[in-house]
């Protein structure tokens, strides 16, 4: 007899999968509060992710070499409704990019257009902005250049250091991308203008 999906308020359980390069806590944000939806972890390497899949039962793949295709296997195979970039430091190739478009989403530590890339809250201290903040938004072939989904801003107080305007940043990345994640799994939207509007 068919075994019917998990059920949230009556929609079909989403399928999660989160892909992470180093310490895991945007991960461990996100399996934490969307525990069934998570269902793998991919890495590229060893790091603190996995230990932290592992405490929270998540089943967790490290890529082989080439990785480009480990990863496409990994994501075609595990049928994700949802694919979540959380401080993977790779480049999505273009045609993966291309395959699940728009389910790839990235978190980017600072509010886009300002500061691209890697190194974006150093880069936005040295130079004294009094406001950055965080962008998450759908990946496209263009780094971080797709279309966004939110933005929240965290003022910069005059007397912290690099390391406090790191924790404040990473502490409202914990608050909105699980809280955006289960927007964009369970809401209608649409991409308009350069940016995702919730129905």
């Amino acid at each position: 007899m068919p075994v019917s999906p998990a059920l949230r308020g009556g929609i079909p359980m989403k399928r999660v999968v989160v892909l992470a390069s180093g310490r895991g806590t945007n991960f461990e944000a996100l399996a934490k509060e969307l525990k069934e939806e998570v269902k793998a972890l991919i890495v590229d390497r060893d790091c603190g992710a996995i230990e932290r899949a592992k405490r929270l039962g998540v089943p967790y793949i490290k890529l082989e070499k080439p990785w480009q295709d480990s990863l496409r296997r990994a994501l075609r195979d595990g049928n994700y409704d949802l694919i979540v970039l959380a401080g993977f430091m790779r480049i999505i190739p273009e045609d993966i990019v291309r395959e699940f478009y728009p389910k790839i989403v990235n978190i980017h530590p600072a509010i886009l257009p300002a500061f691209p890339g890697i190194d974006s809250i150093k880069r936005a201290y040295e130079k004294g902005v009094k406001l950055t903040g965080i962008t998450i938004h759908i990946v496209t072939e263009k780094v971080d250049d797709g279309p966004i989904i939110l933005q929240r801003g965290v003022y910069v107080k005059d007397d912290w250091d690099l390391k406090r305007l790191e924790s404040a940043i990473h502490r409202v990345e914990h608050i909105w991308y699980p809280r955006v994640v289960r927007k964009l799994l369970y809401d209608r939207w649409e991409i308009k203008g350069g940016k995702v509007i919730f129905l």
